[in-house]
């Protein structure tokens, strides 16, 4: 049946005023769960933008930095399930519902431990960690681009005004550092793969998690 049903609830009561470990780190899989949601909306936003317009200033960035958030997520979202796993509570517990172990959780661990490697190796090549050798390669390789830098003198109170728009060329020439020899649109169609199996599992061991344990303590 169509619609949707909403629950409130004390959230000092509903996680245990953090006395629960169990519930804490349900809490910790919830903001994973939200952080990627807003990741792979803004890649979609921007995928979508790009096909009714065509490429805009900074999109390159854009999709380089929430493909590189999207990617630590899932790598902390591995650490966090594994240690939900672990506690005595869940252990306790979930023994009387052994098919969210077997359909919902255990298909994630499978996902993670096949692809764990991978999704480490493409946070890196993705701009991971900005480091000063990849950096170089990229100011020593931009001599045929033209950047652009722009001071605004009216800005919304929120930043001084100032895009640094040449920035998402340098991230770009970073990113080609690391992936000398390989096809990088290729590499960039097998990322956004491994992401969205990823959010697939993701949302399938968190929907879980959540009504398992936390559903009924929002009230009805």
């Amino acid at each position: 049946m169509p619609g949707s049903i909403t629950r409130f609830g004390n959230l000092g009561q509903v996680f245990r005023e953090g006395e629960s470990e169990l519930l804490n780190e349900v809490a910790r899989v919830s903001i994973l769960y939200e952080d990627l949601r807003l990741e792979l909306g803004e890649l979609r936003v921007i995928n979508e933008r790009r096909d009714a317009k065509g490429p805009m200033d900074g999109d390159d960035f854009r999709v380089a930095y929430f493909m590189r958030r999207a990617l630590v997520t899932l790598i902390e979202f591995r650490r966090v399930l594994t240690t939900l796993r672990g506690t005595e509570e869940f252990k306790r517990r979930i023994i009387f519902h052994p098919e969210v172990e077997t359909d919902e959780l255990l298909p994630a661990e499978q996902y993670f431990q096949h692809n764990g490697a991978r999704l480490k190796e493409l946070r890196n090549e993705f701009g991971g960690h900005i480091q000063p050798a990849g950096v170089k390669f990229a100011t020593g390789h931009v001599s045929d681009v033209t950047g652009k830098i722009t001071m605004n003198r009216h800005c919304d109170g929120w930043t001084l005004g100032l895009d640094c728009d040449f920035a998402s060329h340098l991230v770009s020439a970073v990113i080609t550092s690391k992936l000398q020899g390989i096809d990088y649109l290729q590499e960039l169609r097998d990322a956004f793969k491994v992401i969205a199996d990823g959010f697939n599992q993701v949302q399938a061991a968190t929907a879980a998690l959540v009504y398992l344990f936390l559903w009924s303590r929002f009230g009805t």
